[in-house]
C-alpha cells in the first residue's frame, strides 16, 4: 500500500546529521526553506505569490534564473514508484531555453552541496520517468542565493551511481528503520 511508502526524504533522511548545528538554527533554516520553495512553486505556476521580506533574496535569485525557462512541466507533484515502492515530490522539471530533453531542479536554499543531493535528485527523476516515460538530462540542484545574486547550479552527473546509492539506502531503510 503505497500509504505505507517510505518517501526520498524519509529514506536520505536517516544519512543526515544535524547534530552538531543548534536547534534553533536548523528550525529557522527548515522554516526559511519551506517558504522559499512556497513561493518559487507559486512563482513556476504563474501565479504572482506574495514575497516576505526575510526571504527576498533567494526569490530574487529564483526570479533570475527562471527567466531561461521555456515550459514548466511539473510543479511539486506527489509522484509513487510502483516498482521500488517509494515516493517522493520533485519540486520543478522544466525546459529552459536551448534543451531539447526535461531537466529535474531540485532547489535549496543552503550554501555549501550537500553530499546526499545526487541520490535525492536519481530518485526524483526516476519517479518522473516512471510518471510520464519521459528522461530528464542535466538535472540538479539550484542553490538559491540570500542576496539575490545568480544561484549555483550543481549538475547531478552520475544518475545511475546516484540511483544505486538511494535503492542501498531504500534496502537499509526498510530493514532498519520501518516497522512490519
Amino acid at each position: 500500500m503505497s500509504a505505507k511508502w517510505p518517501s526520498v526524504t524519509q529514506v536520505l533522511s536517516v544519512y543526515s546529521d544535524f547534530s552538531k548545528i543548534d536547534p534553533r538554527t536548523l528550525e529557522a533554516a527548515a522554516a526559511r526553506g519551506t517558504e522559499v520553495h512556497k513561493v518559487c512553486a507559486a512563482i513556476a505556476k504563474g501565479l504572482f505569490p506574495v514575497v516576505p521580506e526575510a526571504i527576498q533574496g533567494y526569490v530574487v535569485s529564483f526570479r533570475r534564473w527562471f527567466e531561461n525557462v521555456e515550459e514548466v512541466l511539473l510543479v511539486e507533484k506527489r509522484l509513487e514508484d510502483l516498482t521500488f515502492m517509494y515516493h517522493g515530490t520533485p519540486d520543478v522539471v522544466l525546459r529552459l531555453r536551448g534543451d531539447s530533453a526535461p531537466r529535474l531542479i531540485d532547489l535549496k536554499t543552503p550554501a555549501t552541496l550537500g553530499k546526499l543531493w545526487a541520490a535525492q535528485v536519481a530518485a526524483y527523476e526516476r519517479l518522473f520517468y516512471v510518471h510520464t516515460g519521459l528522461n530528464s538530462q542535466h538535472s540538479g540542484t539550484l542553490r538559491l542565493r540570500p542576496d539575490g545574486r545568480p544561484p549555483i547550479f550543481d549538475e547531478s552527473r552520475h544518475k545511475e551511481s546516484d540511483f544505486s546509492g538511494f535503492l542501498c539506502a531504500l534496502g537499509a531503510y526498510r530493514h532498519f528503520v520501518m516497522e512490519d
